[in-house]
């Protein structure tokens, strides 16, 4: 077994423990239930018992209709067997991750919770996790992850394909329904999502400046282009300009700021950009209730085989 099986079985073996600690009493169990004495033998004392012992049919089982000391016991023996047969590794361990942070499971709303999956930077190719599962081991709540868009278009339905992490790449795994109805792959122009939508996490507003722009891709006949890039200047990066044009801006600039300042002109004039396509991916699950508690929780990542690619505890 190695290091990493040790520390599960470990981890397990504490939860097990403190499952048995919890449901029988925890701290209260000493005060509520003392137990019995004996008085020292005669000729020091009558050597008679005082005191009682409290039995608990709840907390030690007897109770048929409380079965959650069992169900725990349960969960962790089955789990033990899974960490001492070294085959239900993955062979993807150590190549997709659960990346350690406990924010985004934690948050109590549906639309805000989130896993966040790491391809590791050693890994030669790209591997896909659609199909792959996602579990809370303590609720027993099971998720798929589906595929994702590569470019994301407006106004279209946007199929979702097989989704394959490169070496590098991130899946930030959303609970609820996607703002824009499709799962996909950050772009340079995905900001602009922003202006109207609330994601979690917050996408980043890195779009192409309107200034830039119109350096760019303006062809604004004088005497008007003055009046123009003046204007464009005030617009916000991954901003949609949406009031009425102040009064002297020629119709060829109205034409240029409607057609390129937002995310399907972003796409259109940027698409073939270098760096056009960023190295995460968001994935929506479409559920309205939260999948993952917010404490004392056991999440695990299994791939198509079911076999365990990593797990998270917290």
């Amino acid at each position: 077994m190695n290091a990493k099986n040790d520390l599960i079985f470990v981890i397990l073996m504490i939860a097990a423990i403190g499952f048995v600690w919890f449901f029988t009493g925890g701290v209260e169990r000493a005060r509520l239930n003392p137990g019995a004495f004996l008085k020292p033998p005669a000729p020091l004392g009558s050597g008679e018992v005082y005191g009682k012992f409290i039995v608990n049919t709840t907390s030690v089982g007897i109770d048929k209709n409380d079965n959650k000391i069992q169900d725990a016991f349960n969960v962790v023996a089955d789990e033990l067997k899974d960490t001492q047969i070294l085959e239900n590794f993955s062979q993807y361990e150590n190549k997709i991750i659960i990346k350690n942070t406990t924010y985004g499971p934690k948050r109590n709303f549906d639309e805000g919770e989130y896993l966040t999956l790491f391809a590791s930077n050693k890994n030669n190719d790209s591997i896909s996790v659609t199909g792959w599962q996602i579990e809370s081991i303590i609720t027993k709540k099971r998720i798929i992850i589906g595929g994702a868009v590569e470019i994301f278009r407006s106004g279209v339905v946007n199929s979702e394909p097989p989704l394959f992490l490169a070496p590098g790449e991130t899946v930030v795994v959303s609970t609820g329904r996607s703002p824009i109805g499709a799962s996909f792959k950050i772009n340079k122009c995905v900001g602009y999502f922003e202006q109207f939508q609330n994601f979690s996490p917050g996408l980043n507003r890195w779009c192409p400046s309107p200034r830039d722009e119109f350096n760019d891709l303006a062809n604004i006949p004088p005497p008007n282009d003055i009046l123009c890039e003046d204007f464009v200047n005030k617009i916000g990066s991954c901003e949609i300009y949406l009031s009425s044009f102040p009064i002297g801006i020629s119709n060829e600039c109205a034409v240029f700021v409607s057609q390129n300042i937002n995310y399907t002109g972003c796409v259109k004039n940027h698409k073939n950009d270098l760096n056009f396509l960023g190295n995460e991916w968001r994935v929506f699950l479409g559920r309205s209730e939260e999948l993952w508690r917010e404490r004392r929780e056991v999440i695990r990542l299994l791939d198509n085989e079911g076999k365990i690619v990593d797990v998270l505890t917290y």
